[in-house]
């Protein structure tokens, strides 16, 4: 089994290896707030052997997860800083980043379901859901939405318009202000009155 996990971890409180999965692979950039171009791969112990990495390694069939590291010349400052988001992390704590930020996502949703043709089309309570929201406005494109939040308000969002998804995915983060999601939903309304 191949695990995902972007947009759980560093969100959700889990660890890899209660998820009994051969491999996960993640974005340290996202929830973690380390650096761009920053990840992590896990791959369970016996499985490294028979995986390739993409990259040449001295011995491609070791037993070693660090032959997956052969990547030639690197930014050392990016890792010294995935140390530091590491730091930062466990300084909160994931119990209390997670009601953080499902604080910040009540706080807007709440307010913004107040404006008429608003929707919000994920899960609102607490076991079912982090940060993570889908911002719908009823006759506008997420993908027209997204643009008008960013070239009017300078808020950036992703517009997502797939086949069982719709919407803009808004993902504050612990360092979100409510002044910032105050202004976040008073644009909103400017934009679903418009």
């Amino acid at each position: 089994m191949l695990v995902d996990a972007a947009h759980t971890f560093a969100h959700i409180d889990f660890k890899i290896p209660d998820l009994e999965c051969d491999y996960l692979g993640t974005s340290l950039h996202k929830w973690l707030c380390a650096p761009f171009g920053s990840g992590l791969l896990y791959v369970k112990k016996d499985k490294i052997k028979n995986l390739y990495p993409l990259m040449a390694a001295g011995d491609p069939e070791s037993e070693d997860i660090r032959k997956f590291e052969n990547i030639g010349t690197r930014s050392f400052a990016i890792e010294q800083a995935i140390g530091h988001a590491v730091n930062f992390h466990l300084m909160i704590g994931a119990e209390r980043k997670a009601k953080r930020l499902f604080y910040l996502k009540k706080y807007w949703t709440d307010k913004a379901l107040q404006i008429p043709g608003v929707r919000i089309g994920s899960p609102l309570k607490p076991e079912f859901s982090g940060a993570i929201a889908l911002l719908q406005i009823d006759g506008i494109e997420p993908v027209e939405l997204s643009e008008k939040l960013f070239s009017k308000f300078r808020i950036h969002t992703v517009g997502i318009n797939w086949e069982n998804i719709h919407g803009v995915r808004v993902t504050p983060n612990v360092y979100t202000t409510l002044n910032d999601l105050d202004r976040f939903v008073a644009a909103i309304a400017e934009i679903a009155k418009g």
